[in-house]
């Protein structure tokens, strides 16, 4: 019995380690299985061309280890340079100009870009495009002085050349690069300007920095900085020279619809837009004196309703 007894022993140890030993099994297994998933994901993501990896549209999603492929492009027109933090700079500042509606004077031509309605800024094949040329810029030897002329990409049916040209001008004081854009052949018109801190924006050269969107910081400030304060006010003063509707609003829509929307409107509300919007001033003022003739006449067909009811009830 005992001998019985110590074989069953035996055997359910046996069986437990079988049993621990399959379950080990199964975790190798699945563990095996992630790591062999991870690894081919590895792979394949590896294997992707270099233009496939770069998803972003934008120098503001640019990151160490991606760049929109349009800053690559201008980067690559400099690979025999040796760039600091300046030039850097100044083609980031370049970059965001061609993202606002932008374009070096001297690539001017309307056959290779397509011009922009006046409520869009960004074309993404007008950046592709001109991305491929290398801009023309002037430096002083110091580069204490950067001087580009921009071309806002718009219809110039509308308008003379002259008028949507643009002096874009960074000037480097210490640690500070003063960025300002005037009209270039409008000297009774304000530019605009900003100033940058350079080393908040574009890190010291490093040696064991291979690329040199590495060195890149805070990219999504710099873009709203330089599109707030210069490339979108000066492109709206360019629209206003063509008289162009800048933004969506009443002005860009058609005059038919005009009365539709604007008898949903009270006096007081036509009044008040009379007053902020010159160039819908006389149709509003004529929307009002009409419903002031429609409540005229609704008054007088009341006061007609109420006399005939008095008189049958006498």
């Amino acid at each position: 019995m005992c001998t019985d007894c110590g074989n069953q022993r035996i055997g359910d140890k046996l069986i437990m380690e079988d049993n621990l030993s399959v379950n080990d099994t199964n975790k190798l297994k699945v563990i095996n299985h992630e790591v062999q998933s991870l690894q081919k994901q590895q792979r394949l993501t590896s294997l992707l061309p270099e233009n496939n990896k770069v998803q972003y549209l934008l120098l503001s999603d640019t990151t160490a280890n991606c760049a929109p492929l349009h800053l690559r492009n201008i980067l690559n027109h400099f690979n025999d340079s040796q760039l600091n933090q300046l030039d850097l700079l100044f083609i980031l500042i370049y970059t965001v100009a061609l993202e606002s509606g932008y374009m070096c004077e001297s690539d001017y031509s309307q056959t290779m870009v397509s011009p922009l309605p006046s409520i869009s800024s960004f074309h993404s094949k007008n950046v592709e495009r001109l991305s491929k040329l290398k801009p023309i810029f002037t430096v002083t030897p110091d580069k204490k002085k950067f001087i580009m002329k921009l071309s806002s990409v718009v219809d110039d049916r509308q308008v003379t050349a002259e008028q949507i040209y643009a002096l874009l001008t960074a000037t480097v004081y210490d640690e500070l690069m003063i960025v300002t854009l005037s009209p270039a052949n409008c000297l009774n018109s304000a530019g605009f300007s900003t100033v940058l801190l350079i080393s908040r924006y574009v890190l010291d050269e490093e040696n064991n920095v291979k690329l040199p969107f590495h060195r890149f910081c805070k990219m999504p400030e710099l873009t709203t900085i330089l599109r707030d304060k210069l490339f979108v006010p000066m492109r709206n003063k360019h629209l206003s020279w063509m008289q162009a509707n800048i933004y969506p609003s009443l002005d860009a829509m058609p005059v038919e619809l005009y009365e539709n929307l604007l008898q949903y409107l009270n006096k007081y509300e036509l009044n008040s837009l009379a007053k902020v919007n010159w160039n819908l001033f006389n149709v509003t003022i004529y929307l009002s004196r009409m419903l002031r003739a429609q409540f005229r006449v609704q008054a007088l067909l009341i006061a007609q309703i109420l006399k005939k009811v008095s008189r049958t009830n006498h």
